[in-house]
Formats: structure tokens, C-alpha cells, sequence
């Protein structure tokens, strides 16, 4: 059952999804956060789990002229998921989605240099990957996630976020091997209206969360 309002932010988001991680407890796991809006969301589950926290670069395509809307999305490895449907109805052109592809693999490229993390795949194999993000609409970013994951050697695989659409929780209850999620919203309009404050993240917050993890890790 959902809260009955919006989350007040992303970490008060966290926080109410770490008090559901009961079947994650006293298992080996690595939290990986989607960058950015993902990073305070996971900051307590990986206190909670007394695990690890690294990232996960995976970006959603846009088309310049819909910015808010996914019709795809690229991992760091370079592979693509696209949305046949969401590009047909928008008509996209091959330039367009080739650009889109670029735009979002120099984002990555820029992200893995900005924030110092160690990559994902140094927790791998054995470990269960926990992926977090602050909510999904279609949920083809976390599916490449959990692709992405997997490829690298996941023991399972396991999606927690704090909201998400029906769309995206059904698509990812198939391809995870968990999804924890306290708000599977029926009236899904955006992940915006699920917060009170959902405000977009810089670098430099980013960077505050993984060097208070890195310091509590110490």
C-alpha cells in the first residue's frame, strides 16, 4: 500500500524504502544507484543492508523536440534497449535516435569520470545486485540495468525503488528477480508528482552522498 501523500524528497523516499528490505537482509549485496536522482534513494538502503553503494550508468534516449519522454536507453557497455512503439509514434528518424545514442553515451562517459566509484562488476560475481532510482515511468533504463547486471555475473538480481508506474512495475517484476516497490501507482503521471520536493540534482550532491557513504564505509 502507498504513502498517502508524496514523499517529502528523495532521501525521506529512501528511507521508507528501506524499512521494506526484510528478504534482502543477511544476504551479500551490492546497491547500485542509477545517477543522479537514483544516489539519495539508495544512500539508506545500503546503510540498511550494511552494503556497499556504487553506481549504475545507464540513461534514458530522448528526442530534442520530447525530452520528457524515453524512447530508449543505453548502458555503459554501449548496449541499447529501444521503444519501437514510442519511435514510431513519434516518427523518429534514424539521425535522431543516432544522436540521441550520443548524446546519452558522452553523459556516462562524463559521469563515470565525475563521480569515483568502483565499478559494479568489481562486487561481481557474487554478490545480489540491488538497483535503486527514484522511480520509473517505463522502466527501460532499470530493465538495461538489470541486463547489464547480469552480464557481469549478478548471483540475483533485485530492483527497489520507491514508486512506479504499472507499466514499468510489471515489466520489471519479469525481469528481476525482485522488485520492492511501497507505491505501484495506478494514476502514474510522472515520478515528479510522487515528490513533494523532486528538484534535479547536481554533481555536487551527487558527490556529497558517496563521500559521506565512502566515510561511513571507512
Amino acid at each position: 500500500m502507498g504513502p498517502k501523500r508524496p514523499y517529502a524528497d528523495r532521501a525521506e523516499a529512501g528511507a521508507v524504502l528501506a524499512s521494506t528490505l526484510n528478504g534482502l537482509k543477511g544476504m551479500r549485496c551490492v546497491v547500485a544507484a542509477l545517477p543522479r536522482g537514483g544516489v539519495p534513494v539508495a544512500v539508506p538502503l545500503a546503510r540498511e543492508l550494511d552494503a556497499p553503494l556504487t553506481l549504475s550508468f545507464a540513461r534514458k534516449l530522448t528526442l530534442d523536440r520530447a525530452p520528457e519522454l524515453a524512447v530508449g536507453a543505453v548502458d555503459e557497455d554501449g548496449h541499447v534497449m529501444m521503444d519501437a512503439a514510442t519511435l514510431s509514434e513519434l516518427g523518429a528518424s534514424l539521425d535522431e535516435v543516432v544522436e540521441a545514442r550520443a548524446r546519452a553515451a558522452r553523459e556516462i562517459a562524463r559521469q563515470q569520470l565525475k563521480f569515483p566509484v568502483p565499478p559494479l562488476e568489481r562486487f561481481l560475481p557474487d554478490a545480489t545486485v540491488v538497483l535503486v532510482d527514484d522511480g520509473p515511468a517505463t522502466g527501460l533504463t532499470l530493465r538495461l540495468a538489470i541486463a547489464h547486471a547480469r552480464r557481469h555475473g549478478a548471483l540475483e538480481v533485485a530492483v527497489a525503488v520507491p514508486c512506479s508506474s504499472v507499466l514499468a512495475a510489471n515489466r520489471l517484476r519479469r525481469e528481476a528477480n525482485r522488485f520492492i516497490c511501497p507505491w505501484v501507482d495506478p494514476d502514474f503521471l510522472a515520478v515528479g508528482k510522487h515528490y513533494e520536493d523532486f528538484h534535479q540534482m547536481s554533481d555536487a550532491e551527487v558527490l556529497e552522498h558517496l563521500a559521506r557513504m565512502q566515510k561511513l564505509a571507512g
